[in-house]
């Protein structure tokens, strides 16, 4: 995920990679490097932070501080124009988990002076932020979904069908490639706009709905769900 912020948006900006990354507990998979560049023709102060990230049943990020779980050199930098970095990245917290542990990496361009002269007409500089996933995963994990909680409720002169997927396992799950069965009905692709492609982490739930067919009068069996 990355946020840009500012005016004058050039297609020039800082750039993180990778957006996405999984840490053993322990051993030579407990570092990982990421890497920064600045594309752009100014420096660029930027800062790093580790967040730890639990899921609200609507999807959102609950966040909270894990200053204590990771080790990151360096966690504040200056680059130059065209200067790339790399940044090491080591899960340092506890080396016996029986599920998979999700981490928001923030890296933030900060509006600080540095001393470069005023630039002609006021452009604004483009600050950007990235919040990249981090998953720190314990070996033999899988993920375990069902589906409960299945109601049919109107909103809007529309039908819906309102359901709850659970993650019982070790580790989260993408909903790529889903089928709902409803009945004889299975519903994927545009059918399930809003559940296609959302993650379920660890021992989460999370309450998804999809507009029902005409057809499905009726619950005589309990929904499920199935991934390709």
């Amino acid at each position: 995920m990355a946020v840009g912020l500012g005016l004058g948006l050039s297609a020039q900006a800082m750039t993180f990679t990778p957006i996405e990354m999984d840490f053993s507990p322990t051993g030579r998979g407990a570092t990982q490097i990421f890497r920064l560049e600045n594309n752009t023709a100014e420096p660029a102060a930027v800062e790093m932070m580790i967040k730890s990230r639990a899921m609200a049943i609507n999807g959102d990020d609950v966040l909270g501080d894990a200053d204590d779980q990771f080790s990151i050199f360096p966690p504040q930098l200056v680059l130059q124009p065209g200067q790339q970095q790399s940044v090491r990245v080591q899960y340092i917290g506890a080396a016996t988990i029986d599920k998979e542990r999700a981490f928001r990496l923030v890296v933030e361009q900060l509006p600080v002076d540095l001393g470069e002269a005023p630039q002609d007409g006021g452009r604004m500089r483009l600050l950007v932020k990235y919040i990249a996933s981090l998953y720190v995963v314990p070996r033999n994990v899988r993920a375990l979904l069902s589906v409960s909680d299945a109601q049919i409720v109107k909103e809007d002169e529309q039908r819906w069908l309102r359901f709850k997927v659970q993650n019982e396992g070790g580790t989260r799950k993408i909903l790529k490639n889903a089928k709902l069965i409803v009945g004889p009905l299975s519903l994927s692709g545009d059918a399930l706009t809003g559940v296609e492609g959302e993650n379920v982490l660890a021992q989460t739930a999370r309450m998804f709905r999809v507009k029902l067919p005409a057809e499905v009068l009726s619950l005589d069996s309990p929904p499920r769900i199935v991934l390709e």
